[in-house]
């Protein structure tokens, strides 16, 4: 700053708004700045959510065809026991033949079910994957 009593009139006007145009051009990098920064979280939080998506229905065509194979599993089981029920000479070999389709049935679904299960949790686990990463690393690399 200059001595203030011997400049003209716009030289102290100029003096007097420097401070100010300092501020503006802080004020504006930081913005600058903080724009840049949202841009980039919202560009992988986009990323992630298309990749959670992409995963959620490759997820969904594999539970689809779990289904369909314990579907056709269940069918060949059905048709398999009809066959073996047509050949049952007495009623006591029926009851027991049906005692032991019960159970290999009841252990089928047992398993179809874990097996159901097992990839459900995997589906949702590669689903949330992205997503989570996605969210946290801007978070991560911003502090």
């Amino acid at each position: 700053m200059s001595d203030p009593t011997t400049m003209s009139a716009p030289e102290a006007a100029a003096d007097a708004a420097r401070p100010f145009a300092n501020l503006f051009e802080q004020t504006l990098a930081h913005a600058k700045d903080t724009h840049e920064r949202m841009s980039e979280m919202v560009r992988n939080s986009t990323d992630a959510f298309g990749e959670a998506l992409t995963c959620a229905n490759r997820g969904s065509a594999e539970y689809r065809a779990k289904v369909l194979e314990i579907a056709r599993a269940n069918t060949n089981a059905v048709f398999d026991a009809a066959l073996e029920a047509m050949a049952v000479r007495s009623a006591s070999d029926l009851v027991e033949l049906s005692s032991t389709l019960t159970r290999r049935q009841l252990g089928l679904a047992a398993a179809q079910m874990q097996e159901l299960a097992a990839l459900t949790q995997k589906v949702v686990s590669e689903t949330t994957a992205p997503i989570h990463t996605g969210i946290t690393e801007p978070f991560r690399q911003a502090s």
